[in-house]
């Protein structure tokens, strides 16, 4: 079949429509634009104004602040959270500083000694058939300890003194009779040395006696016992050893350039570590008068005064007093900080913290003396320096752990206990 060249030809239909190459243009444009106005939202509203839902999801960022992340529940001119930009309180606990002595100390360390120390050795050889004292005892000067035997030598006394006793009485005898001459001088004369000789072997008979009593030399304490019942015990052998505690001193040794410093009665302090928490006051008993060529010191003998805790051989630290300091403003050591090997502190007045150098004294374990930059019965920080910088606001409570009150500061003393 022919067909006409442009026109198409409907086979089957009778309905077709024929169209030209115009007409499929146009269906092509009409399609675009129904496809743009199903792509926009508002295509059947007004021009301006935004549908329902539009509008409702519009009021509804801006309630929540405009739509910006991280911006919901905030309020309209507060720029954070409660509380943000306001720095918290920092606790501390706070002292007042106050006055009292301050010294000066010379330190240095001792071995104890005891100037009265003894070992008691027997004067006589004989087996043992007493001991009297044991370790431990106080015993007095002159007290027996214990007994060698000395029935023999007692039985030798008793006839020693038998024979003077009866030579005396002769020579008594005979002196009546010389002034009569009834006795020849030369008997007589004899008669008297032998009254002298009676009387030396009964002493020595008495002595040897005497010597089988083994006695204490000093009064003091017994230290060690060397001695039992039924030992044979030779001339000099050691048998006890005592010391007078009362005669304890601590020897040290200071470097010469400080002997100017020093003199007898000088005030010490002495410390020991097997006496934790004792400190036992003493004074400078004697003062050597030469200087050790090989160390440069000289010897300084301490007395620590009666002290029954104190024992020869035990370690002790010696404080001298060189110098005081009376009535001075003193704070607590922990109170200080450092910057830079410059010490200062922090002060609170009106619920703030001030740091302040300052200038440090004589110092002791516990406190140091506050030379300048603190007055007596300000505030200062003792426990939570760490935290604070200048200026900082703290919350406080004193040592007791009882709070502290602050007034505003310039107006009332703020109420510390």
């Amino acid at each position: 079949m022919h067909q006409e060249a442009g026109v198409p030809l409907s086979t089957g239909n009778p309905t077709a429509v024929f169209l030209g190459r115009k007409g499929v243009w146009a269906l092509l444009l009409l399609f675009v634009l129904v496809s743009l106005m199903a792509a926009c939202p508002g295509s059947g509203e007004s021009a301006g104004e935004p549908s329902g839902k539009a509008a409702a999801e519009q009021g509804s960022r801006r309630r929540s602040g405009g739509g910006r992340p991280g911006m919901a529940g905030r309020r309209p001119g507060r720029g954070g959270p409660p509380g943000e930009g306001k720095a918290a309180r920092v606790p501390v606990i706070l002292t007042r500083a106050g006055r009292d002595t301050m010294e000066a100390f010379l330190e240095a360390s001792s071995t104890l000694e005891a100037e009265e120390s003894v070992e008691v050795v027997s004067q006589a050889t004989g087996v043992v058939v007493e001991v009297l004292a044991e370790e431990g005892d106080q015993v007095e000067a002159g007290q027996v300890l214990a007994r060698l035997a000395y029935e023999e030598l007692e039985l030798a006394e008793q006839k020693a003194r038998t024979q003077l006793e009866r030579l005396r009485a002769d020579y008594a005898r005979s002196e009546k009779l010389a002034r009569e001459d009834l006795v020849s001088e030369e008997d007589f004369t004899r008669l008297g040395f032998d009254l002298k000789q009676a009387e030396i072997d009964w002493k020595q008979k008495a002595l040897e006696l005497e010597r089988t009593r083994i006695v204490s030399p000093i009064a003091g304490t017994i230290t060690e016992r060397m001695i039992r019942v039924g030992q044979l015990k030779r001339q000099n052998d050691a048998v006890y050893r005592m010391v007078d505690f009362a005669s304890i001193v601590a020897p040290v040794f200071v470097p010469e350039k400080y002997i100017g410093e020093l003199h007898v009665g000088q005030k010490a302090l002495l410390t020991a570590p097997a006496l934790p928490g004792t400190k036992i006051a003493g004074h400078v008993l004697r003062i050597a008068p030469v200087v050790d060529s090989q160390s440069g010191t000289v010897r300084v003998t301490i007395d620590p005064g009666p002290s029954t805790r104190l024992r020869p051989g035990m370690f002790a630290n010696v404080k001298l007093v060189l110098d005081r300091h009376e009535n001075v403003v003193v704070i607590p050591k922990k109170a200080i900080v450092y910057e830079d090997e410059r010490p200062g502190i922090f002060v609170v007045a009106g619920g703030k913290a001030e740091r302040r150098a300052i200038t440090l004294g004589y110092q002791d374990e516990q406190r140091a003396e506050v030379v300048s930059g603190l007055d007596e019965g300000e505030l200062v920080v003792l426990v939570g320096q760490s935290a604070l910088k200048d200026g900082s606001e703290v919350i406080a409570e004193d040592e007791q752990g009882r709070p502290i009150a602050f007034a505003p500061a310039g107006t009332e003393e703020d109420a510390a206990p």
